[in-house]
């Protein structure tokens, strides 16, 4: 299954994607479109300027599943309401950074909620919390697919 992410700028596609390929972590940057494995990581700059929309459709194109990555330290959301509806295919929500002090669980639930998401998963990749779960959803050897 190919899995494309999708959030802001410093929401933790990246990172998560390191973490559920069991890869060392390290911070960078996206400054483009990046496909490692059964992902394709896109720049937060897609998720936070309009124009970059059909980038993004264009891109799912070619993937599976998409999934909509809400920091829950994140104060603020750019999926505007039902964005999750724009793609002809399962999307799900992934809230990264839950094991931060400033994170507010529920209000990035509502964040994905407000977009069209019905299945969110919690997920540090810090502490490694549900990214096991994850991982089963995600990659075909590990299990099921959406």
């Amino acid at each position: 299954m190919k899995m494309m992410m999708i959030g802001r700028i410093g929401s933790g596609k990246t990172t998560l994607i390191q973490s559920l390929l069991k890869q060392d972590i390290n911070y960078r940057k996206t400054q483009a479109v990046g496909f490692c494995d059964h992902f394709v990581d896109t720049p937060g700059e897609y998720m936070e300027n309009r124009r970059f929309f059909s980038a993004l459709l264009a891109t799912a194109g070619s993937c599976d599943a998409v999934s909509l990555i809400q920091s829950a330290s994140d104060f603020a959301s750019s999926y505007p309401p039902n964005f999750a509806g724009m793609f002809n295919k399962p999307v799900l929500g992934i809230i990264t950074k839950t094991d931060r002090d400033d994170a507010d669980i529920s209000r990035a639930s509502k964040f994905l909620e407000r977009a069209g998401i019905k299945t969110i998963y919690l997920t540090s990749a810090v502490s490694e919390k549900g990214i096991d779960e994850v991982r089963r959803i995600c990659l075909p050897a590990e299990g099921a697919a959406l």
